[in-house]
């Protein structure tokens, strides 16, 4: 990371380092938990009685003569929209990335949203705005660096800014529509590239401004905390290496009915090759240019994608006491909504389950060791073929 700045307002108060320690992440819903209410996929319709063969973590309710499934138990009070009232909230889940990693603070605090861009990032005085009734997300950063001694700021932003949703949906759809269907990487390839090379690395750029403009105010130097973009883990393999096979049957077909993995062969390498590392690159130069540190997570679930052959879903025979184990299984939720199996929310699948968060919390655990002393940290995580979260790894980038 760059030396440490004075802050323009005040020297750094004394104060300051005699707080709590406290680690933050801001963003979207890839650092927010979504998705982390599930391990592993079960192709089964959902039920309010039952762990789904061990893959639904929200608690069974059957005091009141029936049973419900309770999603707070996982996502707290993020589980609604208070705007709405809908359950499409924040899905801050009790094992999110900042959750989950072993940073040796003394509070890790989730500010992250799903649905957020990065103009709820922003603070209020930059154009930030309220969103799912909460203050812009730096604002609340803010109050936090009043109260405690902030020693880490992790940052996912961009993916809905790039609209990464419309165009998982988009080829979703080309999927389902079988022999009629067209390929949506010929829909959105220049478009994305577009966005890649201009509008949104501005934005970026703008947030993290923002966020440092924002901590010096707050008496803190660019170097008495750590401070990093990082980037988005594939969902799926190459076409390769699927479990099962595209077919022009699609509604009918292994790849839809089973894996929950509905895209052509020539979407998914489009989507591997081209808008995961697309984005990953974006995310580094900006991070270079900012002078803070980065954490690539494009590669961190080679083996544990939906449908990979290297993974496997769980069976009859599992349950929350005898689950898939993580070294086994897919670490992204999948197609959870439509006419086959719909479980839990839309908003959850192609989202980390709780296996990939805690994958990712190792990851953080140990970017964040390594970060310490460093001017600007750069590294890779990496999985270990046949271990779970325990096998994560960094190697540091050129």
């Amino acid at each position: 990371m760059a030396a440490a700045a004075a802050s323009p307002t005040r020297e750094i108060p004394g104060a300051v380092q005699a707080r709590g320690t406290v680690a933050v992440s801001l963003g979207d819903s890839f650092i927010s938990g979504e998705g982390g209410r599930w391990q592993g996929n079960a192709p089964i319709k959902e039920t309010v009685d039952t762990d789904m063969w061990g893959t639904d973590r929200a608690r069974v309710d059957c005091s009141g003569g029936s049973c419900k499934k309770v999603p707070y138990s996982v996502y707290g009070v993020s589980y609604q929209d208070p705007d709405t009232g809908k359950f499409n909230g924040c899905h801050r889940s009790d094992v999110a990335e900042i959750k989950s990693a072993a940073l040796g603070v003394d509070r890790q605090v989730n500010y992250a949203c799903s649905g957020a861009v990065t103009d709820d990032v922003l603070p209020a005085r930059a154009g930030g705005r309220w969103f799912k009734g909460e203050h812009p997300q730096t604002d609340q950063l803010r109050d936090l660096a009043q109260q405690w001694n902030v020693k880490l700021v992790q940052l996912s932003v961009s993916g809905n800014d790039l609209g990464f949703s419309s165009i998982i949906k988009s080829c979703i759809t080309e999927y389902i529509k079988g022999a009629a269907g067209s390929y949506c990487s010929k829909k959105w390839d220049a478009k994305l590239k577009e966005q890649l090379a201009g509008e949104v690395p501005r934005k970026v750029k703008a947030a993290v401004g923002e966020i440092r403009k924002t901590m010096r105010e707050e008496g803190y130097g660019d170097g008495d905390y750590v401070f990093a973009l990082q980037s988005y883990p594939s969902p799926i393999p190459e076409s390769g290496s699927y479990r099962f096979p595209q077919s022009y049957a699609s509604i009918r077909s292994d790849r839809y009915l089973i894996g929950g993995c509905p895209f052509w062969d020539k979407d998914t390498d489009w989507a591997r090759s081209a808008v995961v590392p697309g984005i990953a690159a974006m995310l580094r130069q900006v991070a270079r240019d900012e002078h803070i540190g980065y954490l690539d997570l494009q590669d961190a679930f080679n083996g544990h994608g939906v449908c990979d052959k290297a993974a496997r879903q769980p069976t009859k025979d599992n349950t929350l006491n005898n689950p898939v184990p993580a070294r086994d299984a897919e670490w992204m939720r999948f197609l959870s909504w439509g006419l086959v199996y719909p479980q839990g929310q839309e908003e959850e699948s192609f989202h980390p389950n709780s296996y990939g968060q805690k994958a990712l919390g190792k990851c953080l655990s140990e970017f964040y060791s390594q970060a310490q002393g460093s001017q600007q940290p750069m590294f890779t995580c990496l999985n270990t073929p046949g271990q779970g979260e325990e096998g994560m790894h960094l190697r540091a980038l050129g």
